[in-house]
């Protein structure tokens, strides 16, 4: 049987700090970019491809999915547009607000 793990609160002073220091803009582009990635890789499991499977369809690499979807790395227009067409969804399905 699977289980789900939740998150635990944690509480710690210089995680308090350190968010204080972050602009509201920075964080609204942080929670966009994993819901973004978690938009993608769940269309990438609905489809019951691998990772390298979906890499292989996009034409890049594996290396690249993966900090896709760790938000590591930011995706350009054109990518969005080639994620969106290999899905046959429409661009604006991606973004979930």
């Amino acid at each position: 049987m699977n289980s789900i793990n939740k998150a635990r609160k944690y509480k710690s002073p210089l995680i308090d700090e350190l968010l204080k220091q972050v602009t509201p803009l920075e964080m609204e582009q942080a929670k966009l970019k994993m819901q973004l990635a978690a938009k993608i890789e769940d269309l990438i499991k609905s489809k019951s491809w691998s990772k390298s499977e979906f890499a292989e369809k996009i034409g890049k690499h594996p290396s690249e999915i993966t900090k896709w979807l760790s938000g590591t790395q930011n995706f350009t227009i054109d990518t969005l547009i080639e994620i969106a067409f290999i899905f046959k969804i429409k661009l604006s399905d991606l973004v979930i607000y």
